[in-house]
Order: C-alpha cells, then sequence, then structure tokens
C-alpha cells in the first residue's frame, strides 16, 4: 500500500492505494472524498490526471509514490479557483443556525432579490434575500457581505446576530489574507509561523513538528526525500505546482496553446484553465486576466489588439518571487 495526500481547500486528507493503482481504484477513492469528481481537476507532480481516460492515466501511473500529493481544483467560474481557507467548513457547517436568529419579513411587492419568488427574506442593505438563496450568494462571494444594488461592502455585525459567528467570520478573513504570503504558513498546531529565510525546512516553535513550510507536511513522513530549498522541498511541494503548468490548445482556436494552470497575478489565488477561452475571471477579487499574457483583459486586448481566441504574447512564465512576502525585504 501507498500513501496519499489529496490538498484541498488548505486541508491535506490522508488516503491509501495499492502500489500497482489502476484508474477504477482511483475513481472509487476519489469518489469517497469528492463526491462529484467531474467538479473538479487534480494535479500530481504538476500533471494533471485524466480521471476518464485510460490511455492518458497510464501515462501518469509511474508519479504514484509513498507520500505524493494530489492537489484538487474545484471548478469554479472561469478557470476553478480555491482559496486556502482553513475555516470554510466550520462556517458553512455554522452557517444555517446562524441564519435561523436573523428575522425575515412577508413582503409581496419586494421578494428575494436572487430568486425573484419567495416573499419570506431577509434585508440587506438594499436588498432583500431569502434563506435558500443566501448559502449559495455567500460562498460564491467568498463569504464577503456586499449589497447587490450599490455594491456597498456589508460589515457581518450589521447582518449576522450571532456574535460567536461574526468571530469565527473575521478570523476566516484574517487568515485567508495571511495565506497570501508566502513567508507565512499555519502549523498542524494552529501556531502562525513566518518563514525569514524562505527556505523549506522549518521547524515548530510550538509543537517542535519539523516540516516543509512551504507544502505544510512532516518532513521525514514516507518514504520520500526532501531537500532544503528556497520556496520548495522538491516533493510535489506547493507553490512549485502552483507556477507549473502545461501547455494545452485554446478550445476556440486549437493552433493557439494556453497554460492550463495559472495562479491571479493580483490577489494570488490558484485556478485551472477551463477550456473555454485566454480569459478567465477570478472569482475572488473580479480581475479579468488573460492566461497567456497575464495583462488584465482590457489591457490585453488594447496593447497586443487581441481577444479571447488569438495569442497576443508568448508565455508570461510566473515567479516564486510574484507572491507578496509578509517580512519585508531589500
Amino acid at each position: 500500500m501507498i500513501n496519499i495526500h489529496f490538498n484541498y481547500i488548505g486541508r491535506n486528507y490522508l488516503a491509501q492505494l495499492q502500489k500497482n493503482v489502476n484508474l477504477n481504484d482511483l475513481q472509487q477513492l476519489i469518489t469517497c472524498y469528492f463526491k462529484n469528481p467531474f467538479r473538479y481537476r487534480f494535479v500530481i507532480s504538476g500533471k494533471e490526471l485524466d480521471l476518464f481516460n485510460s490511455k492518458s492515466f497510464a501515462r501518469c501511473q509511474s508519479l504514484f509514490r509513498n507520500g505524493v500529493s494530489i492537489l484538487v481544483l474545484e471548478r469554479i467560474r472561469g478557470g476553478g479557483y480555491v482559496e486556502i481557507q482553513i475555516l470554510t467548513n466550520i462556517i458553512l457547517h455554522d452557517l444555517e443556525q446562524a441564519l435561523q436568529r436573523i428575522p425575515i419579513t412577508n413582503d409581496a411587492e419586494r421578494p428575494c432579490q436572487v430568486c425573484r419568488e419567495n416573499e419570506n427574506s431577509m434585508k440587506l442593505c438594499c436588498n432583500r434575500i431569502c434563506k435558500v438563496c443566501f448559502g449559495d450568494y455567500f460562498a460564491h462571494s467568498t463569504f464577503q457581505l456586499a449589497c447587490m444594488t450599490c455594491r456597498q461592502k456589508v460589515p457581518y455585525d450589521r447582518f449576522f446576530v450571532s456574535p460567536d459567528f461574526v468571530r469565527s467570520l473575521e478570523s476566516l478573513t484574517e487568515v485567508c489574507e495571511l495565506m497570501r504570503y508566502i513567508d507565512c504558513q499555519i502549523c498542524h498546531c494552529v501556531s502562525l509561523v513566518v518563514n525569514e529565510t524562505l527556505y523549506a525546512q522549518q521547524t515548530c516553535e510550538h509543537c517542535k513538528r519539523t516540516f516543509c513550510f512551504f507544502c505544510n507536511k512532516d518532513w521525514n513522513e514516507g518514504s520520500l526525500i526532501r531537500k532544503n530549498d528556497r520556496y520548495n522541498c522538491s516533493s510535489s511541494c506547493d507553490y512549485a505546482t502552483k507556477l507549473s503548468y502545461e501547455l494545452v490548445p485554446l478550445q476556440c482556436n486549437t493552433n493557439v496553446l494556453v497554460p492550463n494552470r495559472r495562479f491571479c497575478p493580483f490577489c494570488f489565488t490558484f485556478g485551472s484553465y477551463d477550456e473555454k477561452c485566454k480569459y478567465h475571471t477570478c472569482p475572488t477579487c473580479s480581475h479579468s486576466f488573460c492566461f497567456i499574457c497575464l495583462e488584465e483583459e482590457e489591457t490585453c486586448k488594447t496593447k497586443y489588439g487581441s481577444n479571447y481566441q488569438h495569442k497576443c504574447t508568448d508565455v508570461k512564465k510566473q515567479n516564486y518571487s510574484d507572491f507578496p512576502t509578509i517580512v519585508k525585504r531589500s
């Protein structure tokens, strides 16, 4: 048996497979953790797994080694971005109870702004929204509250009644902001650690665990030999995977090759190409950018005279130095 890790929204799920893993075994295992595999993309050692093509899968079988990581990307609007949100599951678990404490009114003239049908709704700035629609709205807005009419941001405590739930949301915002920094990490003991050297091998001062700072795995886990390099332990490390990509044909123009993975150059959210066009809108910061030149969509069009289906310039590479650091460096 070999141990593998599914890395999804900042959490590691440990699973086991036979050494000679076949496609059917992997499909069954993934279905246990991720009910609908069509919603996700799976990346192993920089290569994207095709769970529905046996020939393509056969080319990746040699990558399944003890301790290897499989990065899981959820397919979302314009490419499938996933933010590292450690408290997401807690928020979703407590959301229904928190909504029960918010008063609703019945007004036939002002139904829910989203479904336009439910007359029992809650006030959200200039709008009203029903409890059925709120869950999807809240998740798709990355757990931020904003008016659907005036676009003004709404403080959590002006909508939610529960102080404990408001604190959980504020903690989530803080964690998401911190995890944008390449030199910031949260150990398994929940201690916040900052890496001033940017080398991979680090030891937590609180729990004394020695681990790779960038993929947050125990340093001596499994049979993999890790290297103490800057930004990278050379063992399917997270930031190395974020920088890697494969060139795939643009669906609407197969003569143009586009990277199948990128991180947003504006907020650093990581995601995958959705096979529609070269422009992708980041659901975290709402910037629409080109997967080839990394410019904002309008800049790409004016600077290179390009459009959604034509090459603008050579593929621009992203580097470790593109990620922000919490420690100011010369």
